[in-house]
């Protein structure tokens, strides 16, 4: 929904941000007027505070399967080990 055509825009394409590639920023009606390299310096000070992405939350069934996957392949290392060295 649009609101109006009069509004002031200020865009930022180089947000240094994995998830977003752009921000844009409307500009208050009050602060139409002001210094366009200070509307600048605030949006990208705004668009440059990064946060690290969410880790991944594993569940216990995640976690069980990585156990026996590892379990598994230290079994399969050790018998193929083994197996080598009594054919050798």
């Amino acid at each position: 929904m649009i609101k109006g055509v009069s509004k002031q825009i200020l865009e930022v394409t180089n947000t240094e941000n994995p998830y977003f590639e752009r921000i844009i920023f409307f500009v208050k009606p009050e602060f139409r007027d002001a210094d366009r390299a200070k509307l600048r310096r605030e949006a990208e000070a705004l668009s440059a505070i990064s946060q690290k992405p969410p880790r991944i939350k594993r569940g216990k069934k995640q976690i069980i399967g990585i156990v026996i996957n590892s379990a598994l392949f230290t079994g399969a290392g050790i018998a193929i080990s083994y197996l080598i060295n009594t054919v050798i």
